[in-house]
């Protein structure tokens, strides 16, 4: 899972990191210390993106 070596976008020190892929297309990586962290951060992100773009498309109707 850890499969990446690199700098933490969370917590900014070296180490073993994974991906994290936003709804937007952008991703960030994070360690082991900060998966858990960072996996809730990605998933209320794209949920209030989810949410944006549906109010957007009400919007326009």
């Amino acid at each position: 899972m850890f499969t990446v070596s690199g700098v933490c976008d969370w917590c900014k020190l070296s180490n073993q990191l994974t991906k994290h892929e936003y709804i937007d297309g952008k991703a960030h990586y994070s360690c082991p210390n900060c998966h858990d962290l960072a996996k809730m951060d990605v998933r209320l992100f794209n949920l209030d993106e989810l949410a944006f773009r549906e109010r957007q498309i009400h919007q326009a109707s």
